[in-house]
């Protein structure tokens, strides 16, 4: 996966492949304002960018692709606990994130403001 430049010869072979990991190659992605996601070959998502609010999946609020070393495999999967589950599919908002699994169902996390998240409630994940 490339990422993109911000200036003159920036782009096209300049730009570096995105690192997620040994041997793992991009089924999709998924972009909100500040972060990106990506379904991976296994099935499996990862994330990166800012976190506030939660919105890379992680449980926490550090942001992740900002420094060395978070990438590749130090990058984790996002967590979505469901034993034998993949993501099919990715949908990213401003603050939020959203999985459909590959039995149709649906988990989101990150900012929950006017309850985004489906959950009935205000919680940010």
């Amino acid at each position: 996966m490339f990422a993109g430049g911000d200036g003159p010869g920036e782009m096209g072979d300049n730009l570096f492949y995105v690192d997620l990991g040994t041997g793992r190659t991009v089924a999709a992605l998924a972009a909100g304002a500040y972060h990106t996601c990506a379904v991976l070959d296994n099935g499996k998502a990862k994330c990166w960018g800012i976190n506030g609010n939660g919105r890379l999946g992680y449980g926490d609020t550090a942001d992740r692709g900002d420094a060395p070393g978070e990438m590749g495999d130090s990058l984790p999967y996002v967590d979505l606990g469901t034993t034998g589950r993949k993501v099919a599919a990715l949908a990213a908002g401003d603050a939020h994130t959203c999985a459909m699994l590959d039995n149709g169902g649906v988990k989101c996390w990150g900012f929950n403001g006017n309850g985004r998240l489906g959950y009935g409630d205000t919680v940010d994940r």
